[in-house]
């Protein structure tokens, strides 16, 4: 599983996964400036336990991602204006188990939370993992004063608490793909037969030559 999941990561470079209501995108150059422009905002920083970037550093931290094997990341848009509005991430840092991951999620964009956009698109992010690249089970932490992350995680998409840390400040919350049951990855099996694939590339050529 391990392999096939850092095998298929790198194959992301070129991906976009497109429904009815938002397209995750790689995370390109491109990207990075508006991306610098929302960290600029103490309330996502503190949000997303982030650091300030410079623009030179968050260029820097692109190249990074996209070279990282145990890394994944796409820019959520919005489907309608094809806008730019948060981003998602996988990181594949369980010595134990190398088929876990931790997952963020950020609407960076006010004007599209509360808009059900969150929810769908980690659910075609969680779909891409569990069904492309063999995830078995996702971990979220959330800062206990994220009050929209934490009911996002455990009421809507159906994680379990696992943890909470006072020290960190942070709940830590577990789904596994795999259940007894298998009702969780029959649900992502069904999110990836309605999610479109597509060359990035070749779907932003089309893009540019219908809005000449």
């Amino acid at each position: 599983n391990s392999r096939r999941a850092f095998a298929a990561m790198k194959a992301n470079a070129d991906l976009i996964l497109a429904t009815e209501t938002v397209q995750l995108v790689p995370h390109r150059e491109e990207h990075a400036e508006k991306y610098n422009s929302w960290m600029a905002s103490e309330a996502l920083l503190e949000a997303t336990a982030s650091e300030r970037l410079s623009m030179e550093e968050e260029l820097e931290m692109q190249k990074e991602w996209a070279r990282d094997p145990k890394k994944c990341t796409f820019i959520i848009r919005d489907a309608v204006s094809s806008q730019m509005i948060g981003d998602c991430n996988f990181f594949f840092n369980d010595h134990d188990d190398d088929s876990a991951c931790e997952i963020e999620c950020m609407i960076a964009e006010s004007g599209f939370r509360r808009r059900g956009l969150a929810m769908e698109a980690m659910e075609v992010f969680m779909a891409y993992g569990a069904v492309e690249l063999g995830v078995t089970k996702f971990v979220a932490k959330i800062g206990f004063a994220n009050v929209a992350s934490n009911a996002l995680f455990q009421t809507k998409l159906g994680y379990l608490k696992r943890s909470a840390s006072e020290i960190f400040e942070e709940t830590t919350y577990e789904l596994a793909v795999r259940d007894a049951s298998g009702d969780v990855l029959s649900r992502f099996k069904s999110v990836w037969a309605r999610v479109t694939r597509d060359s990035y590339d070749a779907f932003e050529a089309r893009r540019a030559a219908t809005n000449a």
